[in-house]
């Protein structure tokens, strides 16, 4: 797996959010999501921006830091994270 596939885990089973109800919002099939999340397919640009938008954080955090070790309300305020 990735640091990605993880952190988009780990933000969805801690906002509590369903493979389905993520999927739905961000227009892809539940099928194609499981991918990203399971680190069998990366996602495309325009999929990385809709789940950074979802969650409110940036790209970057999303592909390069460990949110596993973060807690939730301490994300807005890292550095780096500039949510688009």
């Amino acid at each position: 797996m990735s640091i990605f596939s993880d952190n988009i885990r780990a933000l969805r089973t801690r906002h509590n959010i369903s493979q389905e109800k993520l999927a739905t919002s961000l227009l892809i099939t539940r099928g194609r999501y499981v991918k990203y999340e399971d680190g069998t397919s990366e996602a495309p640009y325009e999929i990385l921006k809709n789940i950074a938008h979802y969650y409110q954080i940036s790209i970057d955090l999303l592909l390069s830091v460990d949110i596993r070790k973060i807690e939730v309300s301490d994300l807005l305020k890292l550095e780096n994270n500039r949510p688009i």
